[in-house]
């Protein structure tokens, strides 16, 4: 009779520890653990999407001022190539981008210059696989994708690691742009929050068993015993309880290192969106970067009823500057008027350089406030002074159109600029001709 109490006993005190500690261990390695895996690589699968989309869009910005003339086509590809080069990011700023033709040649890779102008069809990684003519075959078939293969890791060409990269075709000049990240480091912390697990959860089934061991002996004693026993289990979950409740605060704090970690990513990502709007020579607007914010301030002026004028500016004779002193003097009269314009107006408009000599500024305000013939007559006599006052064997002359938009009448940012181009010339025709040369 006694036999039969004693398994019940048993059981009572043994089973529910079990099936506790059984279930906490497959939620954590068969639920939490793959889940996070999943996650993780998905996120760092959006990090790579998007930093090689950002890498994309300053191609397509060199690509766009070469085929508006601004810029010749080789010269826009090796600047946006060096740009490229020196680009860098990661916990150690040693994660790159790279650069194919679909040949496949190697156009630019920061850390295998040795393949630069080489046919890498035929290059393998110690697999057997050909990296980049299964890149080629992506491009080709999707314009974008992933590829699994082993390389170098980062910059040392002694250690090899299985890599992750994402890649996207810029069809206009066929290139293959590309960024990756090396699975040893995903897998690696995998593996040590893994060892942590297995760890606490040893630990967990050790005191368990120590302490069912204890609690069962003395149930198996006495009654009392195993009231004192069931009490002390009671006592030893809640201290389970709080191990599980520890660790998933643990738990926690990584996943907010993992967001502030994807934060730090998004602030690249901004800081590489203003390099693709800004001119690198001036510090003022692009053309692209003009063109983005004009269109929205013409719907903004289309809501709000508000005045609107654009100044269409050429700098003259940049080219007799360039060819009597250099273009290195023509460049700086380009800084130049780029801080004259800077100090000249409002912080509140907008001031771009849209290529070569020419610029432009888009003034908004409320109705009476923007007077267009008032502002470039104060313009070209602050102009006067600072020739007058400037010791430099030139003088600065600016030709400007004006045009304003009627809400009532709208019209594109394009239409716009033609028509304050062509007053611009009509203005330095007739300044021509009263100051001829």
């Amino acid at each position: 009779m006694a036999n039969p109490i004693a398994k019940k006993e048993i059981l009572k005190i043994v089973l529910p520890p079990i099936l506790a500690v059984s279930l906490f261990v497959f939620t954590l390695f068969g639920l939490i653990l793959p889940n996070y895996k999943t996650d993780l690589m998905d996120q760092q699968k959006r990090m790579l999407t998007e930093m090689t989309h950002v890498a994309w869009q300053m191609i397509a910005v060199a690509e766009e001022q070469e085929r508006t003339g601004s810029v010749a086509c080789e010269t826009a590809q090796d600047m946006v190539l060096e740009h490229l080069r020196g680009m860098r990011y990661g916990k150690d700023g040693l994660d790159y981008f790279w650069v194919n033709d679909m040949r496949p040649y190697m156009l630019m890779h920061p850390y295998r210059t040795d393949l630069e102008g080489t046919d890498v069809s035929g290059f393998r990684d110690p697999q057997g696989k050909a990296i980049f003519k299964e890149i080629v075959e992506i491009a080709e078939k999707s314009g974008k994708g992933f590829s699994t293969y082993m390389w170098q890791w980062k910059d040392d060409p002694t250690r090899m690691e299985q890599k992750l990269s994402y890649i996207e075709y810029f069809a206009p000049w066929g290139w293959v742009v590309g960024t990756g990240i090396y699975l040893d480091e995903v897998n690696r912390h995998i593996a040590d929050l893994s060892r942590k697990l297995v760890m606490i959860s040893s630990f967990i089934i050790f005191i368990v068993s120590v302490l069912t061991y204890r609690t069962t002996v003395r149930a198996l004693q006495t009654a009392k015993s195993q009231m004192q026993a069931e009490g002390e289990l009671k006592k030893h979950q809640r201290y389970l309880e709080q191990l599980v409740a520890d660790r998933t605060a643990d738990l926690t704090l990584s996943n907010k290192k993992l967001q502030d970690e994807v934060c730090e990513r998004k602030k690249l990502e901004e800081n590489l969106y203003q390099v693709a709007i800004t001119d690198e020579l001036t510090g003022l607007y692009n053309r692209r970067g003009f063109f983005e914010l004009a269109e929205k301030q013409l719907q903004l002026t289309d809501r709000q009823k508000n005045n609107l004028c654009l100044l269409f500016m050429d700098l003259n004779d940049l080219k007799e500057i360039n060819d009597q002193f250099g273009h290195e003097t023509g460049d700086y009269a380009l800084v130049e008027t780029a801080e004259i314009l800077k100090k000249f107006f409002r912080k509140a408009d907008i001031l771009s350089r849209l290529g070569g000599d020419e610029f432009a500024v888009l003034m908004v305000g409320k109705e009476g406030e923007v007077d267009e013939h008032a502002i470039i007559s104060r313009f070209q006599e602050h102009l006067e002074h600072i020739n007058s006052q400037a010791d430099r064997a030139y003088e600065l002359w600016i030709s400007i159109g004006a045009v304003r938009y009627a809400y009532d009448a709208p019209c594109s940012v394009e239409d716009l600029l033609a028509q304050a181009d062509a007053l611009m010339y009509e203005q330095k025709r007739k300044q021509k001709s009263e100051h001829p040369k």
